[in-house]
């Protein structure tokens, strides 16, 4: 008789469209005519031994539920592949450490689990994501090599990126200085300059989404939920991407979403870079949403000396609640920050200037006007950028539904 334990995955199996219900009763016959025998044999090995099952479509779905099978890497499910490791779990897939069998070099070879096979809407962004990145050419985005399916898997093959997750950095490290922080910054600003020209939104910029190689530049990854600038193929109030790091925009479930949405994350990153944390927490992924919408950043943290007035600056700009104040473009991020940095503008920012410069449909290509003048001592007059946009533009208060987050 099967096991509850084999029960489970049988019906995981089934789910992944790897089993049918008429392939599964006769094994599990077998299986008791096998035990009345005295030879008991196991259900899976019974489902493999009758074709219903490839070895490599078990192994992953032990590989998905953890069990012992997990202690050794799955048989190969990819021809051409050999697994050699496992470089980590998201929501959608596994991703694999492997070697490419006939070019001999090292790839990442992401693996979509078997409780997402079945459904058409992942599989479908599954393939989005292999589509973009084999066809996209960024220093500062990971190539794709191939994808396809093969025994029921869907698999995509990528660059291998040999580094940690500006997460696991953070993490280990604690905050990242301010020089390296905005080198990172920058080049993760120049890829959204390159997807955006190529017309998607990224949706998903976070730190464990931007991966570091042995020459110490940033490589962004996972197009998951990239989609086409100006696309309404999700319904007006669902949400896409991770609460944490999302713009305000975006929280609110707004259908049509810009680059600056992606801009406003990188925003968020940067902040978790140089403080070491989220810029908003809360008990549930609402709450957090709320707080993209409605509060401001925190003034004990992004005034306390922790980093410096230019890098308050920057987060101001990017994380602005009103898309509009904010950068409009990577390119304004990109030469705003090598200025800012090499000490050739003032550190006061006017974001009632930058709004109607923003707005300006006859503006010319240039920086929005800045004043010359050091900003006044606390006491005197100086408002937080954060208290003239809650003032002058409050948020709506109405946040999307998350439906799924990897």
């Amino acid at each position: 008789m099967a096991t509850k334990e084999e029960v489970e995955l049988a019906v995981k199996a089934i789910k992944s469209g790897f089993l049918t219900k008429e392939q599964l009763g006769p094994a599990m016959m077998r299986q008791d005519a096998l035990a009345k025998a005295g030879t008991p044999a196991r259900l899976f090995a019974i489902l493999v031994e009758q074709k219903a099952l490839t070895p490599q479509q078990y192994q992953l779905l032990v590989a998905e539920v953890g069990g012992p099978a997990t202690k050794s890497m799955p048989a190969d499910p990819v021809p051409g592949y050999k697994i050699t490791g496992k470089l980590g779990t998201g929501g959608m897939a596994i991703v694999y450490r492997a070697t490419d069998t006939m070019e001999g070099d090292e790839v990442a070879l992401k693996v979509m689990k078997p409780a997402h096979m079945a459904n058409p809407r992942f599989v479908n962004q599954f393939h989005r994501e292999a589509d973009l990145l084999e066809k996209y050419d960024h220093p500062h985005l990971v190539k794709g090599y191939a994808h396809g399916k093969v025994n029921g898997i869907e698999y995509f093959a990528m660059e291998m990126v040999d580094g940690p997750s500006m997460r696991e950095i953070v993490e280990k490290e604690g905050p990242v200085t301010e020089d390296r922080a905005l080198k990172y910054t920058i080049q993760v600003a120049e890829a959204v300059q390159y997807t955006h020209k190529m017309g998607i939104v990224h949706r998903d910029i976070k730190p464990e989404n931007i991966l570091l190689n042995p020459e110490d530049d940033v490589k962004l990854i996972d197009l998951g939920f990239a989609k086409p600038i100006g696309s309404q193929e999700e319904p007006e109030g669902t949400t896409s991407g991770t609460p944490q790091y999302m713009s305000p925009e975006q929280a609110q479930g707004q259908a049509s979403i810009d680059v600056r949405s992606d801009l406003y994350s990188l925003g968020a990153t940067l902040y978790h870079m140089v403080l070491g944390d989220v810029p908003f927490k809360g008990g549930d992924n609402m709450e957090v949403m709320a707080a993209q919408v409605l509060n401001d950043l925190q003034a004990s943290e992004t005034k306390s000396g922790k980093i410096s007035k230019m890098m308050h600056y920057f987060l101001e700009r990017a994380m602005a609640k009103d898309k509009e104040i904010r950068y409009q473009t990577p390119k304004e991020m990109i030469d705003d920050m090598k200025a800012q940095w090499e000490g050739m503008k003032s550190l006061e920012f006017n974001p009632d200037s930058v709004a109607k410069h923003n707005l300006d449909p006859g503006r010319e290509a240039k920086p929005p006007p800045r004043t010359q003048t050091r900003p006044p001592p606390p006491g005197k007059g100086n408002t937080s950028i954060s208290d003239r946009l809650r003032r002058n533009n409050p948020p709506s208060g109405r946040f999307g539904r998350p439906f799924r987050k990897d």
